[in-house]
């Protein structure tokens, strides 16, 4: 077998395709952390407007669902007494003529903060 060199000379290439890729990312978003009185007006506000959607935001369940067991009433007279911490929690209060509201905030709680409402006569 013989081997002939020639003049000719052909040159071969590849191309390779590749598909785009897209990346597409969601932004981060951090919901701050509500200080404890923040969560409580937050809950106290919801509740006075029947948006028991806001409230399942920053409320466990148990608590949103006494707290709607009432439906608010402007007649009532309610107003902000105080919040004040015991014991890794906050309570804050809301007055009307013959009763009052409390609600309990764990300290240190970022989300569902508000852990349990209680209404006295």
């Amino acid at each position: 077998m013989e081997l002939t060199s020639g003049s000719s000379s052909s040159s071969s290439s590849t191309t390779t395709v590749v598909p785009a890729t897209t990346v597409t990312s969601r932004p981060t978003t951090t919901v701050p952390a509500l200080s404890p009185e923040a969560a409580a007006t937050a809950l106290y506000e919801a509740w006075t407007r029947g948006d028991r959607a806001a409230a399942e935001r920053v409320a466990q369940p148990e608590a949103v669902n006494t707290l709607f067991t009432r439906r608010w009433q402007a007649g009532e007279g309610w107003s902000f007494a105080e919040c004040s911490g015991a014991a890794g929690s906050t309570i804050c209060t809301w007055q009307r003529t013959g009763g009052q509201l409390m609600l309990r905030v764990q300290n240190a709680t970022s989300g569902r903060a508000v852990a349990e409402v209680r209404f006295q006569p």
